[in-house]
C-alpha cells in the first residue's frame, strides 16, 4: 500500500505526463511556489494543505482542458523535464468564458498576481484600491484579501485605451 506522499507524487507525475506542464509551471499556478516540485524531488514533503492545493488544481486543470492529453514523444521523469514546454491553453481555459454556459467564472488574484500583472508596486495597488482609481479587493477572510481577475483585466483594458497614442 503507498504512503499518502507516494500518491501525491503518482498523481502529480501522471498529471505532468498527461498534460506536458512544466513542474514549474505547476507549482506556480496551483501554489505560487515554482521550486515546489524540486524541493519534493529533493525530499522535502508537502503539507496537507499544500498537497490539497496542488490536487484541486489538477483536478480543475483536467475539467477546464478536457482531459488535453501531452505530445507524442514525452520522456522523462515526472519530476524533471529538460526543456518542457508550456501546454497550449484551451479558448475556454484562457478567456475564463463560463462555468457550465450559465454564470461568468470568478478567479481570485492574489497580491504577487496583481502586481505581476500590472507592473504596480503592491503599495500602489492598497493605495489606488483605497481610494477608488483600481478595482476594490475581496475580503475572503480575517487575513485573506483577493482581487477579481477580470475587474483586474477590464482596469488594465481601459488603461490601454485612454492611453494616448493608441
Amino acid at each position: 500500500m503507498l504512503t499518502l506522499e507516494e500518491q501525491f507524487n503518482t498523481r502529480v507525475g501522471a498529471f505532468l505526463d498527461s498534460t506536458g506542464v512544466s513542474p514549474t509551471t505547476l507549482g506556480m499556478l496551483a501554489v505560487g511556489d515554482p521550486n515546489l516540485l524540486r524541493q519534493i524531488e529533493r525530499g522535502r514533503s508537502p503539507s496537507l494543505r499544500t498537497a490539497d492545493r496542488v490536487l484541486a488544481f489538477i483536478a480543475a486543470y483536467k475539467l477546464d482542458s478536457g482531459g488535453a492529453r501531452a505530445p507524442p514523444g514525452r520522456t522523462g521523469g515526472p519530476m524533471h523535464r529538460a526543456g518542457a514546454r508550456e501546454p497550449k491553453r484551451s479558448r475556454a481555459m484562457s478567456e475564463r468564458e463560463t462555468d457550465e454556459g450559465t454564470r461568468p467564472r470568478t478567479r481570485f488574484l492574489r497580491i504577487s498576481e496583481v502586481e505581476a500583472r500590472t507592473g504596480l508596486s503592491r503599495s500602489t495597488i492598497y493605495e489606488w484600491s483605497a481610494d477608488g482609481r483600481f478595482p476594490p479587493p475581496v475580503r475572503l477572510s480575517d487575513r485573506v484579501v483577493r482581487w477579481v481577475e477580470a475587474e483586474v483585466e477590464a482596469w488594465m483594458s481601459e488603461r490601454l485605451e485612454k492611453s494616448p497614442g493608441r
